[in-house]
């Protein structure tokens, strides 16, 4: 009989380790793109927000003539308001078409401003949280 030795086949640590650093690198060029993708979502998801409250102002202002105060603020947009220029035919239902007034993607509040009642302006303060940066999203 011959002894014959058997080869066992695989992959060596230095294979692996290989393979193991390529797979990294291509997850990390797909993270930073897909956290890029996230980042524009968001800010997107604020402008589509802020579109949606300038319907509800538009159908508050058919309604009465004028925009919400200041000090009323996007509140009257859900429910009757009870300071300033209170309106007679409120419409009971509200016009923003939720019960809860919805916060940014990054969990701040708007901010709602009309001195005059009938100029506004909605704002988000953005990624940073920070009024008056460059990354706000504002009204048009």
């Amino acid at each position: 009989m011959k002894n014959r030795k058997r080869k066992i086949s695989g992959f060596t640590l230095i294979e692996i380790m290989i393979v193991l650093a390529i797979v990294g690198m291509l997850f990390s060029f797909v993270g930073v793109k897909v956290m890029d993708s996230y980042k524009k979502s968001k800010i997107d998801g604020a402008k589509i927000q802020v579109a949606s409250y300038e319907q509800a102002l538009q159908a508050y202002y058919l309604a009465h003539s004028m925009y919400p105060h200041t000090s009323q603020g996007l509140d009257a947009l859900i429910k009757k308001p009870s300071v300033g220029k209170v309106p007679d035919n409120y419409n009971e239902g509200g016009y923003f078409g939720k019960k809860k007034l919805v916060d940014d993607p990054w969990g701040h509040p708007y901010r709602y401003e009309c001195e005059d009642y009938q100029k506004y302006t909605i704002s988000s303060d953005g990624p940073d949280g920070e009024p008056g940066t460059p990354d706000d999203i504002k009204s048009e």
